[in-house]
């Protein structure tokens, strides 16, 4: 006998508590190995709840909750009535909130945040009944700044950041942007920070645009410049002391994310070396850069990853990146939640418009770890430091093309959730009905769904001729772009996703949803009375 399977033979001979007590210092992987091993183990861990539990989380791709009074069986029952609703688009109560006038909003953390006309911020945290979250309002009014030109939020560190627009006169700016760290609850100054809380950056642009991301102390801004794209900037600081980490500047870069907590993810449009359009991602170690300003071929910590090459009849207007939540991301802890989205489990999403003849919409989505298992390639950006897209995309990835044009895809950009991906139609294929449509990345649930006899796909729903309302698919066939087309070779990625459909005929047609932890949000800004945002929650 083998010295593994006298271990199991004197492990089966121990009390079933003690058996309970060995296997508690497992990992899941392991438990799920133990339960195949003989029907005694397999009937232990079935029946002890915390490893039933501890299963079903990894499996949902969630983490527990840390301040959460409930039981293992309470959260069990939670969780899996969540995965449940989530799989089937059978939300359990519907909201509406009016759309403040003042045009500046954020969800981030399940929480809707709009400013108002008065200068003041509504906040609304959404409710979850899958996760016993009650829904709660306030407002604020900060003393300074007067006027906000845009402003992010971290729900989990009361974090309310705020960008006052520049003051010009005769065509110069007479002070730098201030940027503004406040709390949430009270738009005071964050007790967190040191100093005045404020943060000055010289960008000299009338009409800036911008980004803004926060994730545990890292605070990320790309300012847009819209007269002269070359003097884009992106810099990221450390929000409670107010030191810059990186500062980057160019027109090559459009859009970021943060990747982990010490990596930013950048999209990129260039020149490719024969003259054409190319599109590429760059992963840069920010925590190894230095502070001072300066361009992409000056990093010393990155590394490239190329997007297949476009057919040289293709024009690449615009490439775009997202994903939520942020890297670190946990529930503030008075909201006592049992589970919450694991930070491993994430998708980015590339929004890409090419024109040919007619603008065409593309949608590339990538999980985490694709993008961070090559870490090994970070050094200084040159060629050899750039990833060739058959070395990463098509078992890496999806891309398909979005069957309707919306032009609001990039406006109410919260389209990702952990490994969720939402997109409506209101086309020919879906009787020109709004229908919602989630994409899920989360591939331990797609082999437990086969694994259950969910019917499988045998091509991409969108290469479908009509919608399959009401309906739930696994999809493991390819999605496939013909050579000559868009690219100029054959291009097949596989990533593997499972699809739910929702017809709702009550909505209207050219409505765009957003997707948050508990939420579907579906905003309708079509109405006289400024439009609504619909929640329908799981």
């Amino acid at each position: 006998m083998s010295n593994v399977a006298e271990h199991f033979h004197l492990l089966l001979t121990l009390p079933t508590e003690l058996i309970i007590g060995v296997l508690t210092e497992l990992d899941v992987l392991s438990l799920v190995k133990c339960k195949s091993v003989c029907r005694q183990l397999h009937d232990i861990i079935a029946e002890t709840a915390s490893f039933t539990y501890e299963i079903e989380l990894a499996i949902a791709e969630q983490d527990d909750g840390t301040n959460c009074s409930l039981s293992v069986m309470e959260k069990l029952e939670l969780l899996r009535n969540s995965q449940a609703r989530w799989a089937e688009l059978k939300w359990s109560s519907q909201r509406r909130y009016h759309m403040q006038d003042a045009g500046l909003w954020e969800l981030f953390g399940n929480v809707l945040a709009q400013n108002t006309a008065g200068g003041s911020f509504a906040f609304v945290q959404l409710p979850s009944e899958s996760r016993k979250i009650p829904e709660r309002k306030w407002m604020v009014k900060p003393d300074t700044p007067r006027l906000v030109r845009d402003f992010g939020m971290d729900p989990s560190q009361d974090l309310l950041v705020l960008i006052e627009l520049p003051q010009w006169s005769a065509g110069r700016m007479d002070r730098p942007h201030r940027i503004y760290m406040r709390s949430m609850s009270t738009a005071t100054k964050h007790p967190l920070t040191t100093g005045s809380g404020l943060i000055e950056h010289s960008f000299y642009d009338p009409n800036t645009s911008y980004s803004i991301k926060i994730s545990l102390d890292v605070l990320a801004i790309f300012f847009h410049a819209t007269n002269d794209p070359s003097v884009n900037e992106f810099v990221i600081w450390e929000w409670k002391t107010g030191h810059k980490k990186l500062h980057l500047v160019g027109d090559e870069f459009g859009s970021f994310c943060l990747l982990s907590e010490r990596h930013v993810l950048l999209s990129l449009i260039s020149e490719s070396p024969d003259g054409y359009d190319q599109a590429e991602l760059l992963v840069v170690d920010f925590e190894q850069e230095d502070y001072h300003k300066k361009s992409i071929v000056n990093i010393t910590h990155g590394f490239k990853l190329s997007l297949p090459a476009f057919h040289s009849s293709i024009l690449l207007r615009s490439f775009a990146i997202s994903s939520d939540p942020s890297p670190s991301w946990a529930p503030q802890s008075d909201l006592e939640a049992p589970f919450h989205v694991s930070q491993d489990a994430k998708i980015f999403v590339a929004s890409i418009w090419v024109q040919k003849d007619a603008l065409r919409h593309l949608i590339l989505l990538i999980p985490q770890n694709t993008l961070l298992r090559h870490k090994n390639l970070l050094g200084p950006i040159s060629n050899e430091s750039t990833l060739a897209w058959e070395a990463w995309g098509p078992q890496g990835s999806r891309m398909t093309e979005k069957f309707t044009r919306n032009p609001s895809f990039e406006v109410w950009a919260c389209h990702v959730y952990g490994t969720r991906f939402i997109l409506s139609e209101c086309s020919a294929r879906s009787n020109q009905t709004f229908t919602l449509q989630v994409f899920d990345f989360n591939q331990r649930a797609l082999r437990k769904a086969i694994s259950q006899g969910q019917r499988i796909s045998e091509i991409d729903v969108l290469d479908m001729d009509s919608l399959e309302c009401n309906s739930s698919v696994c999809v493991t066939a390819p999605s496939v772009f013909p050579a000559g087309d868009i690219f100029r070779e054959e291009v097949k990625t596989t990533l593997p996703y499972r699809w739910v459909s929702e017809p709702m005929p009550s909505i209207h047609p050219a409505s765009s949803p957003m997707c948050a932890e508990d939420s579907i949000i579906v905003v309708d800004h079509f109405r006289e009375d400024r439009g609504y945002y619909h929640v329908f929650t799981f």
